[in-house]
């Protein structure tokens, strides 16, 4: 091996070592004894990992909370840039259920003015955008992204990308504990990490802070618009479908993260499900068709597309406002939905369907915990999980003509990554070859590793 080769591959291995130090191995199965799915484990560990900030950033959140709530109150706007809950996306996109009338996307410098506030990843902290902060009157509340110098793990990364840091120049820091590698579990002989973390916390996180700057609008007498097609909440909703309104004097964050680990706790009730999903996956593998992850926004299609700790033969469909889909009997689709109804989903399954492809479905299958009446997504679909979230928030909010914050966005991120480690797990079992887990590209060497990944990939099927 030439000592060029050598020195190039080198922080790989170290990156094995500190991943070695944050993640979990997949240990050997015995012959006999109870094996705990990989599934099981990553969520488990997501749980603990939530369960840190909830217990050591409380505080920071809840501040952040105050800051949002002040910008709305003093007529600034709240914008969002790279919030990382999801590959590309936050948990906000147009129309979703639960949404108060906060935050926009932000573009650019051209967006912002004197008294505006900005939520954001480290990975904006460039000199241009830092001065540009500095030049305005602008409140940051960041968070270390795995695409910068702030994620633990920095010396990682390639020189240009530890250079992005916002930590020294936020109003606020949340603390998140997300690592460079992304991924928190391995395969056996694979030395990228799979099941990623940042997006998950980043959706409880965001969601949190939300809760609260609404309690803390409302106490001051203050409402705001609530985004998607909730009907209106009044002193006469059913009891049956509504639990009643708030308290505007305990924070909301708490509630709602109890909320968050119920629901992520009881996707082990549905294993049996997930287990029947990685089936599906594998048996299309295997016969040499193609995994896809569907969803109407970047949810779950970002995630199945080139994500860092994630597998390299995964593909995503963003389905948006309709379009076309041609797949083959051989392909499997796991469609992620947020409302059990929503058209551009029921179109893209009737496509999945003409192209006889296997179709799989996550996300809550009620509305205000009721079932609708005709055509749902998972009353069509071979096999379904989400059963513990629900379309709308969860908080009426007294002065909010809809509940706010829900948590399908949280729980269907889980569900997926679960699917996908029981496929892996499946996968591994009946063939005894390892899929290939995607390293990050900002990792030293993570660009080789990604193309020697799409290689293998596309040469192996896997």
């Amino acid at each position: 091996m030439k000592r060029r080769d050598a020195i190039r591959i080198l922080p790989l291995s170290i990156a094995g070592m500190a991943g070695h130090a944050l993640s979990e191995k997949m240990p050997v199965k015995q012959n006999s004894g109870y094996h705990e799915p990989l599934s099981m484990r990553y969520v488990t560990k997501v749980i603990d990992m939530l369960t840190w900030i909830r217990e050591n950033q409380s505080e920071n959140l809840l501040e952040a909370s105050y800051a949002i709530a002040d910008t709305v109150q003093n007529g600034g706007q709240c914008w969002q840039s790279g919030w990382d809950a999801g590959h590309t996306q936050a948990d906000l996109w147009p129309g979703r259920n639960g949404e108060p009338e906060i935050f926009k996307t932000w573009n650019g410098p051209e967006d912002s003015k004197d008294g505006d506030l900005l939520i954001t990843g480290s990975s904006r902290g460039t000199e241009e955008f830092i001065k540009h902060l500095t030049e305005k009157d602008i409140v940051l509340v960041s968070h270390p992204s795995p695409w910068s110098g702030d994620a633990k793990f920095p010396e990682l990364v390639r020189d240009d990308i530890r250079k992005l840091s916002l930590k020294d120049h936020a109003n606020i820091w949340i603390e998140t504990n997300n690592s460079t590698l992304g991924g928190i579990m391995y395969l056996p002989g694979m030395p990228a990490p799979i099941g990623p973390v940042s997006a998950v916390i980043g959706k409880v996180t965001i969601w949190m802070m939300i809760a609260d700057a609404c309690r803390i609008l409302a106490r001051r007498g203050i409402s705001l618009p609530v985004r998607g097609d909730e009907p209106e909440l009044s002193e006469k909703v059913d009891w049956k479908s509504f639990s009643g309104w708030v308290s505007l004097y305990d924070p909301l964050m708490d509630n709602y993260f109890k909320e968050v680990i119920t629901q992520l706790k009881m996707i082990r009730t549905e294993l049996g499900n997930i287990r029947k999903i990685g089936k599906m996956a594998a048996d299309s593998v295997i016969e040499g068709g193609t995994l896809y992850g569907y969803s109407r926004y970047t949810s779950i299609a970002g995630e199945a597309n080139t994500r860092r700790a994630g597998l390299a033969l995964t593909r995503g469909i963003y389905g948006r406002d309709g379009g076309t889909f041609k797949g083959s009997s051989k392909d499997c689709v796991i469609m992620g939905i947020t409302k059990p109804d929503d058209e551009i989903d029921l179109h893209f399954f009737d496509e999945f369907k003409k192209s006889n492809m296997r179709i799989a479905s996550i996300g809550p299958m009620t509305r205000n915990i009721i079932v609708p009446e005709g055509r749902a997504v998972h009353k069509e679909t071979e096999v379904h999980v989400g059963r513990m979230c629900d379309t709308y928030g969860l908080f009426a909010v007294p002065g909010f003509a809809q509940k706010i914050c829900p948590t399908s966005g949280v729980v269907i991120n889980q569900l997926f990554w679960a699917c996908i480690m029981e496929f892996a797990e499946q996968f591994i079992e009946r063939t005894g070859n390892v899929p290939a887990v995607y390293y990050s590209g900002a990792l030293k060497g993570g660009m080789e590793h990604y193309i020697r990944m799409q290689n293998i990939s596309n040469e192996q099927g896997y």
